[in-house]
């Protein structure tokens, strides 16, 4: 009886809803923005219908309903798109899920560099690496900074994240990961953008930020460590409190990242030799954070740093096999998982 009476409900509602997303998929939808918009990693559905012009009710349901119904609803990849308001449904669906951005758009990868990103921009033909790099600063190999005037980069890209920017520093840490138009743009504007893209995702953890009686560039230094060392957010979470406590008690963070980013190489293969260059940047020979961020981090990275998972563990590596993070109670628990996993 119970099952009659199912299927007395959801007939007619399925029927419904095939009629109604038939309607506007035949009469095209009209109501969509003709221009070109930014689709960015995490983005809800309901945050993209608004961003295409689905801002009525009626059109964000047939719009969302066929992700639902085609089991695409995770299926959307990041980019710049350009829609145009006589496409169908089904032709902004298909090509939201197929990533068939327009050509003048630029890709930022979590943890990438300040050199990685200019060496990406100056691919994409927008500005020269050199260019960039003159910008927006960049640390050198011994971590001597080449980087720009506080007050003309509060004033130049007016975001009060940058307060907390030491003299002289880079803004190694504070250009957002996301995709990014890069057409008619200057590269001014491409980085205010990564600023102000930063900016609002921080907006969400500020109270949490002003608790913490860390800077902004204390969390986004932390963060970018983070970022080049485990790759998920359960194991950033669990690395942030290692570091932090390996901080409290004095003890050297020991980060291999921090070691590769004055060397310039990214692997796990960092060799003895390499833990002895001497620069503020490397973390075997200098206590507490380096100077400044080694990486731009994304999302996960910063939200780890500001939510550690408390935890008893004081190691850590990465199975290179795996990539599984491997955590370890003490030194000799260490020791062994290096045998285990490292040789």
């Amino acid at each position: 009886m119970k099952i009659n009476k199912f299927r007395n409900l959801i007939i007619p509602l399925v029927i419904v809803s095939l009629l109604f997303f038939a309607y506007y998929e035949v009469t095209r939808t009209r109501h969509i923005n003709s221009s070109i918009i930014e689709i960015n990693r995490g983005d809800r559905l309901i945050t993209i219908a608004e961003k295409m012009g689905y801002q009525s009710r009626g059109f964000k349901i047939p719009f969302i309903g066929y992700l639902v119904i085609t089991g695409n609803t995770k299926n959307i990849q990041a980019g710049t798109y350009q829609f145009n308001s006589e496409m169908s449904i089904v032709e902004v669906v298909d090509k939201m899920i197929n990533g068939r951005v327009v050509v003048n758009s630029a890709t930022i990868v979590e943890g990438w560099t300040i050199r990685e990103i200019a060496e990406h921009l100056e691919k994409k033909e927008f500005v020269s690496k050199e260019d960039f790099i003159n910008l927006v600063g960049i640390s050198g190999p011994q971590g001597n900074l080449m980087g720009v005037e506080k007050k003309e980069a509060v004033d130049a890209f007016n975001s009060k994240i940058l307060r907390d920017l030491p003299e002289g520093s880079s803004l190694e840490g504070y250009l957002f990961p996301d995709t990014y138009r890069i057409d008619s743009d200057s590269p001014e504007n491409f980085v205010r953008r990564m600023i102000g893209n930063l900016e609002s995702k921080l907006q969400d953890f500020w109270e949490e930020i002003e608790e913490s009686e860390m800077s902004i560039h204390e969390i986004i230094t932390m963060a970018s460590l983070i970022e080049r060392e485990v790759p998920n957010l359960h194991d950033k979470k669990m690395v942030a409190d290692i570091l932090f406590r390996r901080m409290e008690v004095g003890m050297p963070l020991q980060v291999d990242a921090t070691v590769n980013y004055v060397t310039g190489r990214r692997g796990i293969d960092v060799t003895i030799t390499e833990t002895r260059v001497d620069s503020p940047y490397n973390t075997y020979r200098y206590r507490g954070l380096p100077p400044g961020p080694i990486s731009n981090p994304g999302l996960d990275s910063i939200k780890a740093t500001i939510n550690p998972t408390p935890n008893d563990y004081w190691y850590y590596l990465s199975d290179p096999s795996t990539g599984k993070t491997v955590f370890s109670r003490n030194h000799i628990e260490h020791v062994e998982a290096k045998n285990k996993y490292l040789r």
